[in-house]
């Protein structure tokens, strides 16, 4: 086969999704053998399915035949999709686009046809008005990362990413001369700290914290005075919990809000959290810590007039 005779275009409802599957297994096959789990090395019909209708998918079709694919997509929306994105920013951002399923037939591979489906997505995220597109690939995976660099990709953070065997590399590429490093908005900043925090990615959150960092407990009287006792308190903290991001948001003076709710059965707590933010970490935060309890029964319609109990 002849990779520049190839056509790329948008995957077609009349496209085979197992035809698409099989070419993902084929493709991913020797990072699998490596002993790195990715997603395509073994994903089942649906799942792509399911990946290619989460953005843009381009296949490149040599004689009606599917040789390669990529999908790439504009941001996650934290409040409607998956959280499972929180934790690096770079899918979350506004102005990033982010690739997955990158995938060429491996009699192909080295051809230049993977640069092709590369330059398709960076088409895709300049017409889409995006400045940086964001990727990610396993640390071990040397040659992938070393490829990606070769085409002005730069290691921009690093994640845990549940059930995976390795930590993950976000590689980002600016788009017309997008200022790097990239400015960091804090609220995709401290939702990526509670993804890591429930995934346990203790590694991840460190990074999100300067080394000088200070965090203050204010119902319990208690100061950490440095990352790695912010890190401490919470990777020891007795296990069996889960934690949901009920809001965050940004202040006028700079600083991040957010309020999360923690579930340690039998008991609920919830965490009003202050977050002062420096060159792009978290330097201070100051916590609030309330217990989920029922009212005292002096509380209540009779004594209050409009007056009611929400469930606990």
């Amino acid at each position: 086969m002849n990779a520049p005779l190839t056509t790329i275009r948008p995957l077609r409802s009349t496209d085979c999704l197992a035809a698409l599957t099989a070419l993902l297994h084929r493709a991913y096959a020797p990072l699998g053998a490596m002993g790195l789990n990715y997603t395509a090395v073994d994903q089942t019909v649906e799942v792509t399915r399911k990946r290619c209708a989460a953005g843009t998918c381009f296949v490149a079709v040599d004689s009606e035949r599917i040789v390669g694919t990529v999908t790439v997509a504009g941001p996650h929306d934290p409040l409607r999709q998956a959280g499972w994105a929180e934790q690096t920013p770079w899918f979350c951002r506004h102005d990033a686009a982010h690739l997955h399923q990158l995938a060429v037939e491996p009699v192909l591979q080295g051809s230049g046809l993977g640069r092709r489906l590369l330059a398709q997505c960076v088409d895709w995220a300049r017409a889409q008005g995006y400045r940086y597109l964001a990727l990610d690939t396993a640390v071990p995976a040397a040659h992938l990362r070393r490829a990606y660099a070769k085409l002005g990709y730069i290691d921009a953070d690093e994640v845990q990413w549940q059930g995976k065997r390795y930590r993950s590399v976000v590689m980002v590429l600016p788009l017309d001369g997008a200022p790097w490093p990239a400015p960091v908005d804090g609220v995709t900043l401290i939702r990526a700290l509670w993804a890591r925090m429930q995934a346990r990615d203790w590694t991840g959150v460190r990074r999100l914290y300067a080394d000088d960092a200070t965090m203050l407990w204010h119902t319990s009287g208690e100061r950490y005075g440095d990352v790695d006792a912010i890190v401490r308190v919470n990777a020891t903290y007795p296990e069996g919990w889960t934690l949901r991001v009920a809001d965050a948001a940004a202040l006028t003076d700079g600083r991040v809000l957010s309020l999360v709710e923690v579930t340690l059965p039998p008991q609920r707590f919830f965490a009003t959290s202050l977050f002062t933010l420096r060159d792009g970490l978290i330097a201070q935060v100051d916590e609030y810590w309330a217990t989920v309890e029922p009212p005292p029964d002096w509380r209540d319609a009779a004594t209050l007039g409009a007056y009611g109990r929400l469930p606990l």
